[in-house]
């Protein structure tokens, strides 16, 4: 199963080298932020609690990028990647990176979702707002013993 998440690129950095520490081919990465931070479906209203995340691509993945601008919502599929090291002062570290593999825009969505404005009904005409209307007067509710049933609380 794929990881995805779906949201708006933020920003869009430059491709990167980073050379080996042997003498081997540079690594090479590219980042860029992406805000994914969710809206309530049915008020369209944005979380308070964002959700701002560093991506990155690599290798010749990078030039995926070269296709989307800032500001484009794209669906991003990617795996973790960790790992651990033991720095200078010999204190054990642990990095984790979100390592994507595939991006694609989607089409159609350019600002958050937005909800239906409530539809308020239609104006009467006046010869029925006139006229007072009488609520049937049903009986109240009764149990099996013929006691009156309702639901106050006291």
């Amino acid at each position: 199963m794929a990881n995805q998440i779906t949201g708006r690129i933020i920003e869009i950095g430059q491709t990167v080298q980073i050379p080996s520490k042997n003498g081997g081919s540079p690594f090479t990465k590219r980042e860029f932020i992406l805000d994914a931070t969710t809206y309530d479906p049915y008020t369209g209203e944005r979380s308070e609690y964002e959700n701002i995340l560093p991506l990155e691509f690599s290798g010749d993945k990078c030039a995926e990028l070269d296709r989307f601008s800032h500001g484009e919502v794209v669906t991003v599929s990617f795996i973790l990647q960790g790992r651990s090291w033991t720095n200078l002062n010999g204190e054990l570290k642990r990095m984790v990176s979100i390592r994507c593999y595939k991006i694609e825009a989607r089409s159609g969505i350019s600002q958050p979702p937005q909800v239906a404005p409530v539809q308020q009904p239609a104006q009467q005409p006046q010869q029925y707002q006139d006229q007072q209307y009488q609520v049937p007067d049903f009986p109240p509710p009764v149990d099996a013993n013929g006691n009156t049933k309702d639901n106050l609380p006291f």
